[in-house]
């Protein structure tokens, strides 16, 4: 099978054996073609409406349109019966298909074949096996060895010595993150990252492989370097050749440190046979260097020369080379800091130079036991590289100091080489590699990424070994030199996708349970007991897997997305009742956040204590223990306060009774002796004594007056009196008493048994008692009466009626006089909150009615 495609159906088509095969369910069925197209097919591809269009050997290409094929473009000329393999749309231009062939790559457009005008590879270093055309409207050509880039600037062939491989490349396909994927037979997968470098490792017509020591430019823009071995290397159009050894020690020489001053003089460093000055026509040894060992040189604002050896620091002015005291550790870099200052980087750490004299008080607590290999200023910062301590970045502004380790993505800790480009990058020679650094505007932050295409150039670089000149960054390494373009350092970053694998629900003692929700946009429910959920999620970026982070957070318990971490899974155990949504973002190794956030909803329920209609009811029942305990209480209470006034209650009747019976007993005796007493007294009176015995007669009236008052007080102190039937017929009995020896007729109707039954307060008997004798002793006094009679009617349950009516003469409302008595059976009415009322007519009697109300 050699091709696949689908077309806007939905059906498959492929290719097998050079014949057409669709698809139908589970099986393949041979397309049948007419007989004008009985040739092979050799390649099948479908345009964006989702059309098919074939290649067939020797005729063309075509399209089928509503099972009709129709020819696009015939073959002829240049591309004869050549094999159609690979057809592919143009990205940029949907009326252009590539057509590539073992011979090269044509274009089909306008009803016509011919040869892609971008190709400009030689024929002979086909067959051409594969083809690409990435987001950058760059062509790919695979080949037998390597592969081809085809720009419309340049065209690079990709081998093992920049960094691809020599085997065929036999498929290359651009992902919908503008990855370019590069499949060889036989040496793996590569991926085209677009900061392509070369290697340069062997002289013209010479096998020895070039250790590169330093790099610099001299006065006719030559790229010089210094070997390991063979003195200086001059580098001209990716062509290394010979260009100076010296004479003392030719074949030998190494040139460790190489500087290009202000003047465009090149000052060499070289091992054991001291510091030469090259001024574009001529070298020539510094005086008192001959047999010294230079590790690094550089010069101040002030044009001083300062020299770094492992003996410590020299400063070369006026001619003379002098020694820097108190500086005798191996010295590995210098860097100016302006016409007084230099900082000096040794095995024992960081020092400060000031006017040629070591500052003892420069104590930066940085690097206290680090050994400096490289340093760089860049920007308002100074970037110090160590042996095994990783990048320091250094804001001496501020004192804030920020190390970059293998953990934010150095390919090695040791550090030899920094190099700025004019594209804000600083490139990063390692003990594995080259790093490309890109700081965030304002920071101290930056972005650590790797140099080269595919396979990482994972060399060794040598110690200040770095230079940038015309988009193009220089590395000595181990292995030979090494050019990187920095206009390709900056490769476009797509964002990662993010999804969520899986959400397992893990409940103690039993099988977890994978959960999904086949409604996103509503909340899966779980019960209170399935509250321990683990989530894991996973952010596709092809570019760099390993290096995607990871922010989530958990709605409904977290309100901020979690810094960034590596872990593609989150444990949530114990989740209390409530509406979540599970968020998660993916960000790549350049920080870009992924294009969607993944989102996993679902809710908790409470358990049934936790429910609202659970809540209610314990709430009502709260409320009704809180009332029925408020009710004891107040029963309680209340039986208390019964019983407190029953006693009093019973006292006071004890009280009363005995009151009464003392009042009896004693007033009554006194009041029977006054009356024995005045009878005696009257006996012995002559009848002559008629004033006399008038005033005994007065004294026996006035005892019994009396005696018969306080009847009525001692009918009232007694317990007795307190029942309405007794109260009623008590004002009976006074009636009948009244009227007995006067020519009236009394009657008292209405008087019903159940009265028995229904207690009055004590001065309830008492007033109602007076005020009725008080209306009998006027009718006896001023009615005239003849009939006098008293009704008690009840006409509602808690109200009484007491009326009292006489025939005597009666009396004008208007001119009543309000004597004392009326006065009296008012307040009285009043005190027991009755309501009384009386009525006359002149002539036809009085009519007088209390209503009590019973309580």
């Amino acid at each position: 099978m050699s091709n696949i495609a689908e077309e806007k159906s939905g059906a498959i088509w492929v290719i097998m054996s050079n014949h057409l095969y669709r698809v139908n369910g589970r099986k393949l069925e041979t397309v049948n073609l007419p007989d004008s197209l009985d040739v092979p097919v050799s390649s099948i591809t479908t345009d964006k409406a989702g059309s098919l269009y074939a290649a067939f050997v020797g005729k063309g290409i075509y399209k089928l349109d509503s099972d009709k094929w129709n020819l696009i473009a015939p073959v002829n000329g240049d591309i004869g019966r050549s094999l159609i393999f690979k057809i592919q749309f143009d990205k940029f231009n949907g009326k252009r298909l590539f057509l590539l062939t073992v011979k090269g790559l044509f274009v089909a457009m306008d009803g016509a074949i011919a040869l892609c005008p971008d190709f400009n590879i030689d024929k002979n270093e086909g067959p051409f096996i594969s083809f690409e055309q990435d987001y950058e409207n760059n062509l790919w050509i695979g080949t037998q060895r390597g592969a081809w880039f085809i720009s419309k600037q340049k065209t690079i062939h990709f081998t093992a010595a920049n960094g691809l491989t020599n085997i065929a490349v036999s498929d290359i396909y651009c992902d919908g993150e503008h990855n370019l994927w590069l499949g060889t037979q036989g040496s793996g997968m590569y991926r085209y990252e677009g900061a392509g470098h070369v290697m340069y490792d062997q002289l013209q017509n010479a096998n020895a492989t070039q250790v590169v020591m330093s790099i610099a430019r001299d006065r006719q823009h030559n790229i010089l370097l210094g070997t390991a071995g063979n003195g200086l290397i001059k580098y001209s159009n990716g062509v290394l050749s010979n260009f100076w050894m010296p004479a003392t020690n030719a074949g030998t020489a190494i040139i460790q440190s190489l500087y290009t001053d202000n003047d465009k003089n090149v000052w060499i460093g070289t091992d054991h046979l001291g510091i030469w000055k090259y001024d574009g026509a001529a070298f020539s040894l510094i005086k008192g260097t001959e047999t010294r060992s230079i590790n690094y040189i550089t010069t101040d604002d002030d044009k001083t020369l300062w020299i770094a050896t492992p003996q410590g620091v020299y400063y070369y002015q006026n001619n003379s080379m002098t020694y820097l005291q108190d500086v005798s550790s191996f010295t590995s870099a210098i860097l100016p800091l302006g016409k007084d200052s230099v900082l000096v980087g040794t095995q024992d750490g960081l020092k400060l130079v000031v006017n040629k004299k070591l500052d003892t008080r420069f104590k930066p607590g940085v690097l206290p036991e680090l050994s400096v290999m490289c340093m760089l200023r860049y920007q308002d910062k100074i970037l110090l590289g160590t042996d095994d301590g990783g990048l320091y970045v250094w804001d001496r502004q501020n004192g804030l100091v920020k190390n970059y380790t293998i953990k934010d993505g150095f390919n090695a800790n040791t550090i030899y080489s920094l190099t700025a480009d004019n594209r804000d990058g600083v490139w990063v020679g390692t003990g594995r590699g080259i790093n490309r650094l890109t700081f965030k505007p304002g920071s101290m932050a930056c972005v650590i990424s790797h140099a080269g295409i595919s396979k990482d150039l994972m060399v060794e670089t040598n110690q200040n070994a770095s230079f940038y000149d015309a988009d193009k960054v220089f590395f000595g390494t181990v292995k030979g030199l090494a050019v990187l373009n920095t206009n390709d350092g900056v490769v476009r970053e797509n964002a990662p996708h993010i999804l969520i694998q899986a959400v397992k629900l893990l409940v103690e003692g039993e099988k977890e349970t994978q959960l999904v929700n086949n409604n996103p946009n509503d909340y899966l429910k779980l019960s209170a007991g399935q509250n321990h959920l683990l989530i894991t999620f996973k952010g596709v970026y092809l570019k760099k897997p390993e290096g995607v982070t990871y922010q989530y957070r958990l709605t409904g318990l977290e309100q901020q997305f979690s810094t960034p971490v590596n872990s593609d899974v989150v444990d949530y155990p114990s989740l209390p009742p409530g509406k979540y949504t599970f968020e998660v973002k993916a960000l790549s190794p350049e920080e870009k956040i992924s294009s969607n956030v993944a989102m996993f909803k679902f809710e908790i329920t409470p358990p049934f204590y936790q429910q609202p209609i659970f809540r209610v009811l314990g709430v009502l029942v709260l409320v009704l223990i809180g009332f029925a305990l408020q009710y004891f209480v107040h029963r309680a209470q209340t039986n208390k306060k019964l019983a407190h006034e029953a006693l009093k209650r019973e006292e006071k009747q004890k009280l009363r009774q005995q009151t009464a019976e003392d009042f009896h007993d004693d007033l009554g005796n006194k009041l029977t002796r006054i009356t024995v007493l005045s009878d005696v007294l009257h006996t012995k009176l002559d009848d002559n004594n008629t004033e006399q015995k008038n005033l005994v007669e007065q004294i026996q009236q006035n005892a019994v007056a009396l005696y018969n008052g306080t009847k009525d007080i001692l009918w009232a102190l007694d317990p007795k009196s307190d029942n309405l039937y007794e109260t009623l017929v008590h004002i009976r009995e006074t009636g009948v008493e009244m009227f007995q020896d006067v020519n009236i007729n009394f009657s008292f109707e209405g008087i019903a048994d159940n009265f028995s039954q229904m207690r009055l307060p004590m001065e309830y008997s008492r007033n109602i008692t007076m005020i009725f004798k008080e209306l009998l002793t006027n009718i006896l006094k001023h009615a005239g009466a003849h009939n006098v009679v008293i009704t008690v009617e009840q006409p509602v349950k808690n109200r009484l009626s007491i009326r009292i009516t006489d025939d005597g003469k009666g009396f004008d409302e208007h001119k009543l006089k309000r004597g004392h008595g009326l006065v009296n059976i008012k307040a009285r009415a009043a005190r027991i909150d009755a309501m009384f009322s009386i009525k006359g007519d002149s002539g036809n009697g009085a009519i007088a009615e209390l209503q009590v109300k019973l309580v």
